[in-house]
């Protein structure tokens, strides 16, 4: 903000010098300076005056006047010679004819009577009037300089509330309230930033809906003729089968649970991705919890599952789905654990926090973020020995955003990847 106060008041401060400059240009080189011809015609009036008094009374009566006229105008004489002043011949001519020339603001060369001698008469800087029209002038250029610094704040004050909250907008939509919309309030708007922008949530919000509701509507659908291939299956395995086509009817088996279990994570992924979902906050005891996960999940895998957990551990949280997000994690550790799973559970300051590290070969730094998108893979790998579907991640990443938690990916002591669920606002209490 005070960089774009130091550009808006600069900015405006160079223009304003810039059409300064531009003016004394047009008025003083392009055109005739009319102020320094209205003075001069002052001043060679007063000489053509000296020139009658030194012709009717003597020259010495002329610079008697000369000397009262300077001190009465508070300007300052100095006589030099033609020679020492080294005026152009055309200078020259036009100061014998004249009587004065023009040097600067308040400053001229004059020559009366005999014209022997050329004076030159400038302010008297020790004299008050002149110390307080030079400070005049500055305070005008010091009221300049406050009045744009003040505008330049009203201003930048102004458009730091309208863009405050166009970005308080973005921020929320960003944050998955494809509600929110930006006002287009005269006092609000940015000029078509606010409507543009409006326009944008609304296809994105259309987009994400369509898409939420075609991805639920396919998982209900084809729960249908899942079942019917399950009856199908059942039936066909009571009938004589020989050993060959029992192998095969296997493989559908296995075919059919992978495509429920898929069907049953689509589900809940866009159970989560819905809004309106609420928590079920209760205080439970981690230790329990994660002992009920780990012998669950131990019945699918033969590596072992190792629980470092204080007991009594209370917290809020909302089990079920705590429960599920753990679960997940290890059931992702399977496919890449060497040997031992180990998840662990412990109160930093004052949060929860539950680890589980795995001793495979542990997950890129550049694709620690991406492997929480739904239906990422890292590399491009989908056969079975892999197996998953690039949703379990996806739903840890839902539950922990929930719960107003932090999921952090790194990697274990035994140089495997570490999944961290950190939730601020569970309140554990260890006994």
């Amino acid at each position: 903000m005070k960089r774009l106060y130091l550009e808006f008041f600069v900015g405006l401060s160079g223009l304003f010098f810039l059409c300064i400059l531009a003016f004394s240009f047009v008025t003083q080189e392009l055109t005739t300076d009319y102020e320094a011809e209205l003075e001069i015609s002052y001043v060679s009036s007063v000489m053509q005056i000296l020139d009658d008094v030194a012709a009717q009374r003597g020259q010495e009566k002329a610079d008697t006047l000369l000397a009262g006229y300077a001190e009465r105008s508070h300007l300052t004489y100095q006589r030099f010679s033609w020679d020492e002043i080294g005026l152009s011949p055309a200078q020259h001519e036009k100061l014998s004819r004249r009587g004065a020339l023009f040097e600067g603001e308040n400053q001229y060369w004059v020559v009366y009577g005999d014209q022997k001698w050329v004076y030159f008469l400038q302010p008297d800087a020790e004299q008050d009037l002149w110390l307080m029209l030079d400070l005049e002038f500055k305070l005008l250029w010091v009221s300049f300089f406050v009045t744009f610094a003040l505008y330049s704040a009203i201003m930048l004050k102004l458009l730091s509330n309208r863009f405050r909250k166009l970005e308080n907008a973005t921020t929320a939509f960003s944050n998955g309230e494809f509600t929110v919309r930006a006002s287009e309030k005269a006092g609000d708007r940015v000029g078509r930033l606010n409507a543009r922008f409006n326009q944008m949530a609304d296809k994105i919000s259309d987009l994400i809906q369509s898409h939420k509701h075609l991805t639920n509507a396919i998982a209900h659908e084809l729960r249908t003729p899942l079942f019917r291939m399950q009856c199908q299956l059942d039936l066909l395995e009571e009938s004589a089968l020989d050993a060959d086509q029992k192998k095969h009817l296997g493989g559908i088996y296995e075919d059919v649970d992978e495509l429920e279990a898929l069907i049953e994570e689509l589900l809940y992924f866009a159970k989560m991705e819905r809004s309106g979902v609420t928590l079920q906050l209760q205080q439970q005891d981690v230790a329990e919890v994660l002992q009920r996960t780990i012998v669950h999940c131990q019945k699918d895998t033969s590596k072992q599952l190792v629980l470092d957990c204080p007991e009594h551990c209370d917290f809020d949280v909302d089990a079920h789905h705590l429960e599920r997000a753990v679960s997940n994690i290890i059931r992702n550790a399977f496919r890449y654990a060497e040997q031992c799973i180990v998840v662990r559970a412990f109160c930093q300051q004052g949060a929860l926090t539950i680890q589980v590290d795995d001793d495979g070969c542990g997950i890129p730094p550049k694709e620690r973020e991406n492997v929480l998108k739904p239906f990422y893979r890292v590399g491009t790998s989908r056969d079975r020995q892999s197996g998953g579907h690039g949703l379990g991640l996806a739903i840890v990443a839902q539950v922990v955003s929930l719960h107003k938690g932090e999921l952090l990916i790194g990697e274990s002591d035994s140089g495997g990847a570490r999944f961290t669920i950190y939730l601020p606002e569970a309140r554990c209490q260890i006994d």
